[in-house]
């Protein structure tokens, strides 16, 4: 009788599986493992987990060179290999990485996934809220919160609050409350949520959708800022949960948008069990949440880019939110983008896939225009006599700033704290200043390890490097001349705070950027703040620029935004057009008008143009006429080869040999694909690392495709490729 072998994935550099004896793990009446088994095996001196493949009777190798496998966990099961095998060929990546890499931390781990207990609490009998000392306001709340319902789950009580865990402590010391241990997964509490009013875009929008819910079907949801894209989507969803056993998949650009979301599907959709995946889980939480989705018991998976790879069996349909947003590319390993990963997922499954923007891609606009995406535009606020705010542009060559803020502004600030409203001041630049600089000789603070200048942060007393991490002390004199007269030049974050502090003492200010944001709750807690209006002015950066909905907020300005007007970057000014339009849709959601402030030096400029009329469609229709005659994506395809080294020689070499290789497989396989040039990237060195790049483009996805499939390979088989970290970026964002 042949021996049972199993054709497994490593997570190791090669393009190739492997092949392992089931063992001792075979049994005569069937085999103990199956295909998607969790396993241990030796490799190279060490033991590596991996994922089952295949179970088959014959290998490519003798059967007395293989190995035996060392342990297969009975924990978890994969069963669909197809997306991931999809994206390992188009991304050119070893599909052994890209598989365990999709996984939770926990299950890369040579130990079985274990999950932490988690715990419900009740009231007690005769517990009397008359027990809590006076002025415990967060106390009084848990106690509501648990009488209102036979059982808090902790996913329901830290909607209450970040502080859940130390008021229940406290509760329970006080002989008010009692736990149970619970699975893991517990349904969202009803809330007593109103369910908003429809109008004719909305409700026309989920009827086109719903017409077609059991076929693959890309739908682009364009609204304005404020139009009610959330709502359509938990319409729509709301109906697709009906079906059996049904799961859908929300997809966010990032973290700070997870809450405020998870907290609109609870309260409207709380029959169905909810979980969110994202980077500020800990580790069990992730695997518990990964666990229920894989299993079909949580119906709503809420995440970030990674969560497109979540096994869901019974998934009906994905939905995209800020379908435009760089966040969905991966920029190291496996450079994938998880829109466009969604995209083929939904292929794959024959199902919609709904895709919300009020600034769509290029991309996606292009394929909208082409009849390839329906498309559904909500062209109006969703909110009863909410207005677009009224955009004006700030002519700072006329009106100049003192300390990064013209006089009209600092009017607009004081009468928003007049009529006690609230206002965002967006400047995507965190620490205080972005350059120290010395008008003696001209020097300016430089990072050693990468072409970058150090930020200063005042408060802490150091120059930081954002790119490589890098930071020193605030040198006392110019390194270069002994000048003492060294300044702080340009503004960031916590000198426009500074600023705001001394022009407008009165005024409650908070800063909003990663700096300031470090701990696990502190953009939930402040964002409660803002909208108990314990918050008149708000200084931060893109982290408050997209998805909040702050009420009483009247007034945006933008302080900063000419450098990015004349960018090398030629997607900067669908990128700028982008962010503005979402910072500028933080205000006037509700009743009161809202108004935009934007300082800039060319205020004629056309981006602006349409920006004041909040134009997307004539600005995307102009760039797409662009790109089209200058046949940049989406016209055309790329493909970004990058290269790095403690010395550019070694760089330079390598990128030679690759475009030799290219330019040879491009004239004997007739691809027509253009090799450009060897060049610099903007950040010619980084952690001390020389870096170069070469740009391939192509009229087609297929011919550069072919291209590659020879050509990567060949790559592989250089000298040099062991002597410099590269990477290959299909459709990439940034060069």
């Amino acid at each position: 009788m042949s021996p049972t072998i199993l054709n497994i994935a490593l997570d190791v550099p090669l393009n190739r599986t492997f092949d392992y004896l089931a063992g001792d793990f075979a049994a005569k009446n069937g085999s103990l493992v199956q295909v998607g088994s969790r396993v241990i095996v030796p490799f190279a001196g060490r033991s590596l987990v991996g994922v089952v493949l295949a179970i088959k009777q014959t290998s490519d190798f003798p059967i007395e060179k293989l190995k035996p496998v060392s342990h297969v966990f009975d924990d978890v099961v994969f069963s669909d290999f197809k997306l991931l095998q999809f994206c390992a060929d188009y991304y050119h990546y070893p599909l052994g990485q890209a598989l365990i890499s999709a996984l939770p931390l926990r299950l890369r781990q040579l130990k079985p996934a274990v999950t932490r207990k988690q715990f419900a609490y009740f009231l007690l009998e005769n517990a009397s809220k008359n027990s809590i000392p006076k002025r415990k306001i967060l106390l009084e709340r848990m106690f509501d919160a648990l009488q209102a319902a036979p059982v808090l789950a902790a996913s329901d009580a830290i909607l209450i609050s970040a502080n859940w865990r130390k008021a229940i402590s406290e509760l329970k010391q006080l002989g008010l409350v009692g736990e149970m241990e619970v699975l893991a997964l517990q349904k969202s509490l009803p809330t007593n949520a109103t369910e908003p009013v429809l109008n004719d875009e909305q409700q026309q929008a989920i009827q086109q959708v719903l017409a077609l819910t059991h076929t693959f079907k890309p739908w682009l949801l364009h609204g304005i800022t404020g139009s009610g894209k959330t709502e359509v989507y938990i319409q729509i969803l709301r109906q697709i949960l009906q079906q059996k056993d049904a799961q859908v998949l929300v997809l966010v650009p990032e973290i700070n948008l997870t809450p405020q979301l998870e907290a609109r599907f609870r309260s409207r959709l709380s029959q169905y069990r909810l979980v969110t995946l994202h980077s500020n889980l800990s580790e069990s939480e992730r695997l518990q949440n990964w666990l229920a989705a894989s299993t079909g018991a949580a119906k709503i998976v809420i995440g970030t880019r990674l969560s497109v790879f979540t096994p869901m069996p019974h998934l009906k349909m994905i939905v995209i939110d800020e379908e435009h947003d760089g966040s969905y590319k991966q920029q190291d390993g496996m450079r994938y983008h998880a829109r466009d990963v969604a995209m083929v997922r939904a292929k794959q499954l024959n199902i919609p896939i709904m895709l919300g923007s009020a600034t769509p891609s290029l991309e996606t606009w292009h394929n909208s225009q082409k009849g390839q995406y329906g498309l559904l535009s909500l062209r109006q606020r969703a909110v009863e006599n909410a207005q677009l705010p009224n955009i004006f542009c700030i002519d700072i060559a006329k009106s100049p700033t003192e300390n990064g803020l013209s006089p009209l502004l600092v009017k607009a600030l004081h009468d928003r704290l007049n009529k006690k409203e609230q206002s965002l001041l967006f400047l995507n630049r965190r620490g205080y200043a972005p350059v120290l600089h010395c008008n003696a000789c001209q020097w300016a603070a430089s990072c050693t390890r990468c072409s970058a200048k150090l930020v200063l942060h005042l408060s802490q007393k150091r120059l930081k490097c954002h790119h490589c991490g890098f930071e020193q002390k605030i040198p006392a004199q110019c390194p270069s001349c002994g000048n003492a007269d060294i300044r702080p030049v340009g503004q960031a974050t916590q000198r426009l705070e500074q600023t705001l502090q001394s022009l407008l003492p009165n005024a409650r200010i908070a800063r909003v950027d990663r700096d300031s944001m470090r701990s696990k709750d502190a953009l939930t807690d402040m964002l409660a703040s803002v909208h108990a209006g314990e918050i008149d002015i708000l200084v931060g950066t893109q982290m408050l620029a997209k998805g909040h909905d702050f009420p009483n907020l009247t007034l945006v300005a933008v302080l900063d935004t000419d450098s990015a007007l004349y960018s090398p970057d030629f997607r900067a000014s669908e990128k700028l057009f982008a962010q503005l339009m979402q910072v500028a849709g933080r205000a006037g959601r509700a009743s009161r008008p809202g108004e935009v402030l934007i300082q800039t030096a060319f205020p004629q400029h056309a981006l602006f143009d349409a920006l004041r009329s909040q134009d997307y469609v004539s600005f995307a229709n102009a760039q797409l006429q662009e790109r089209q005659a200058m046949q940049f994506p989406p016209a055309s395809f790329f493909a970004l080869l990058r290269a790095e080294s403690a010395k550019f020689n070694d760089v330079n070499k390598f990128l030679h040999l690759a475009k030799i290789a290219a330019q040879n497989a491009n004239t004997s396989n007739q691809n027509h694909v253009m090799v450009y040039d060897i060049i610099r990237p903007q950040m010619e060195r980084l952690k001390s690392m020389e870096r170069g790049q070469l740009l391939l483009q192509a009229g087609s996805r297929a011919a550069l495709q072919r291209l590659l499939k020879g050509w990567m390979p060949e790559i592989k088989g250089f000298l040099l490729a062991n002597k410099v970290r590269w990477s290959l970026d299909i459709d990439p964002l940034e060069f």
